[in-house]
């Protein structure tokens, strides 16, 4: 057996793994990743909301950082 086969069947596309060589909790892993990208597609959201992620994200450090960090070794 190959360790991953997929088939056509109509609509549905069917994926065959060998067990022995794919590890399940990986792949539970990577399912739920996969759902969460078509939930995600599905949002609308555009690319650039990922800088504005990143933007917010940095405001926050440099606002709140230090103290956050407050008595921790550096």
């Amino acid at each position: 057996m190959e360790n991953l086969v997929i088939e056509n069947k109509g609509n549905q596309m069917i994926l065959k793994l060998n067990k022995k060589v794919f590890d399940e909790s990986y792949l539970i892993s990577l399912v739920k990743r996969l759902q969460i990208e078509i939930l995600a597609q599905k949002s609308g959201f555009r690319s650039d909301i990922l800088s504005i992620a990143e933007q917010i994200n940095q405001d926050w450090w440099n606002q709140k950082g230090e103290r956050f960090l407050k008595g921790v070794k550096k």
